[in-house]
């Protein structure tokens, strides 16, 4: 039932998703308190939530099972910086796999050697040339397609944050613990799902 938190090799890796035609990729952040000192709270920031947090890399299938959940990391990493830490791209994690990712995962294809990407159209950013920078129909069709395959890894982090430890801001201060917490609550959800399958 329990995620795994890290893999040795790609051999072990491989392994562990044999049963899973597709991988879901996204982080997952969860609200902490503003610790002291200037240098400690502008590492624990995040500025997609605009608060103190940590975060951590989910894995799942269209089940919505968790297959892999990262270490906690500081709130100032971004989703895609943490898939190159834990997973090093000189190493063909991905070789046999479908992934599908959020734009924040943006160049996944250039550095990882992988089967299939699915991955939305980012919006190009505003210039001279392009004052009012918009996507075409087709690309906000085809974000929309990609919505629909990848909403399942939010599922999977909205029922492993079910638990209320998780939902509200963690008073936690100790690393090692969270990191318990956080990957007992992912078991259990996945408990939950093998057992209403």
């Amino acid at each position: 039932m329990m995620p795994k938190r890290s893999f040795e090799n790609v051999e072990e890796f491989e392994e562990h998703f044999a049963d899973a035609d597709e991988i879901l990729i996204d982080g997952t952040e969860n609200a902490c308190f503003r610790p002291k000192g200037n240098d400690e709270q502008k590492v624990k920031y995040s500025g997609k939530k605009h608060t103190h947090t940590d975060i951590a890399l989910v894995f799942s299938d269209k089940r919505r099972f968790i297959y892999y959940l990262g270490k906690l990391h500081d709130g100032s990493k971004v989703d895609f910086g943490l898939l190159k830490e834990e997973f090093p791209p000189e190493q063909d994690w991905f070789r046999d796999q479908k992934v599908i990712v959020d734009l924040g995962f943006v160049g996944i294809e250039k550095i990882y050697r992988i089967k299939e990407v699915l991955i939305g159209v980012k919006r190009p950013r505003k210039s001279k040339d392009n004052p009012e920078p918009k996507l075409t129909k087709e690309q906000m069709e085809w974000n929309k397609a990609v919505g629909k395959e990848r909403v399942y890894v939010e599922h999977a982090i909205g029922g492993m944050k079910k638990y209320h430890v998780l939902k509200n801001r963690c008073r936690i201060k100790c690393h090692t613990l969270k990191n318990e917490i956080i990957g007992i609550c992912a078991g259990l959800w996945n408990y939950s799902i093998l057992l209403n399958s």
